[in-house]
């Protein structure tokens, strides 16, 4: 467990730099905002989109190979500094952040199937530690590179680059595999499985989760660019997702244990209902710096809420084991990087923190499908008892 906390920890860190540091990336290479958010979106969409590949052509493979792979090549945002400043830095960052796209979404997939393997612990439990430790690497990616870009432009990225080797020994000196789905596949090409109150159509929990993980790709994303244009220091961006990153990663202890109680499905609508109060005050208020501890409590109720529908996902009905992780780990962000950026151009007219206002939309939206799947169920349940 702790090896693969820490590999997510490491890959989520450098996925977590592009928006930290995007002020500084449009000063240093002359570029506008729209052109920033593409080389955002290019890493993410590749990073999200390949999730589900992933999980389909390793879905009988034990050895996590892909995992040692995606170290690597995720490390490819830290080189941004050997870049050329001129007409061709563009579409050499749009490649490398392609590259780097390519190592993120190898890592996930394959760490969950990793984690399923876990017998001897709760899945709400382990599901909760691997992704607190992404979630701690996002929190502090955004603060580490927006200090070494700050303090040292950026060469100050290279030594992070070199970060892989810790995360690679330690799944070696541990012998990490990978969880395999046995299940025989039916005509539909998913796998068979007894329907029970707990046991919910994967693409259920999808439409569920998408219209929050656009809010949460437009909150992350735009944030840092937003506070900047506030007239706050780029450091102060980066911290800010930091502070949201360590709300998410206490969150999703905290919910796990409650929803072994309660449940996942219930505890995930509670969240996503629970977060538009706290995310309406931030915004409201975070022109004024104390506001930053706000986003505590978005990114307990935001991240926790994403969470347990990963959790949900481990045993729903459909495709098989890898699939599902790759999917709600991958597809569910590359269709919201895909909405974000169609929302770019309205950020770039309008100004970033205009188009922040709107986020709450997407958790209102997710609590009430998920509140109408919660409800769905519980009369289903109650019809088939004797």
């Amino acid at each position: 467990m702790s090896a693969l906390a820490s590999a997510h920890f490491l890959i989520d860190l450098f996925a977590s730099m592009l928006p930290a540091i995007l002020p500084a990336i449009r000063t240093e290479f002359s570029l506008s905002l729209s052109r920033g958010g593409l080389v955002m979106a290019a890493m993410y969409i590749t990073c999200n989109a390949v999730q589900p590949l992933t999980g389909h052509l390793r879905a009988q493979r034990r050895q996590p190979l892909l995992l040692h792979l995606g170290l690597i090549l995720g490390a490819g945002i830290c080189l941004l500094g050997v870049l050329p400043r001129g007409n061709h830095a563009f579409v050499l960052m749009m490649l490398l952040a392609v590259v780097s796209g390519v190592g993120i979404a190898i890592v996930h997939p394959e760490g969950l199937r990793g984690v399923h393997r876990l017998k001897h612990i709760q899945p709400g439990i382990s599901t909760a530690v691997f992704m607190a430790g992404g979630y701690l690497g996002y929190a502090g990616g955004g603060a580490v590179s927006a200090y070494l870009v700050a303090r040292f432009g950026f060469p100050g990225l290279y030594p992070l680059a070199l970060t892989p080797v810790i995360g690679i020994g330690l799944v070696l000196l541990l012998r990490v595999r990978l969880a395999v789905e046995l299940d025989t596949p039916n005509k539909n090409g998913t796998r068979t499985a007894t329907q029970s109150e707990s046991t919910l159509p994967f693409w259920l929990i999808m439409v569920i989760a998408m219209p929050a993980a656009i809010s949460t790709t437009v909150l992350s994303s735009l944030l840092p660019t937003a506070l900047n244009e506030l007239g706050f220091e780029l450091t102060f961006g980066g911290f800010s997702t930091t502070v949201f990153g360590l709300g998410g990663a206490a969150g999703s202890f905290v919910w796990a244990h409650i929803a072994r109680k309660k449940g996942e499905l219930r505890c995930s609508v509670v969240a996503l209902f629970l977060a538009i109060p706290f995310l309406a005050a931030y915004l409201a208020l975070m022109k004024n710096m104390a506001a930053i501890w706000v986003l505590l409590g978005v990114g307990f109720c935001t991240v926790s809420a994403y969470i347990l529908m990963i959790t949900l996902s481990r045993h729903a009905v459909g495709l098989t084991l890898g699939q599902r992780m790759g999917f709600i780990v991958g597809g569910t962000w590359a269709l919201a990087y895909v909405a974000f950026m169609a929302l770019l151009p309205l950020a770039e007219r309008f100004g970033s923190d205009v188009v922040l206002k709107f986020s709450p939309l997407g958790y209102l939206l997710s609590g009430i499908f998920g509140l109408a799947v919660m409800l769905k169920t519980r009369t289903v349940a109650r019809a088939s008892c004797p």
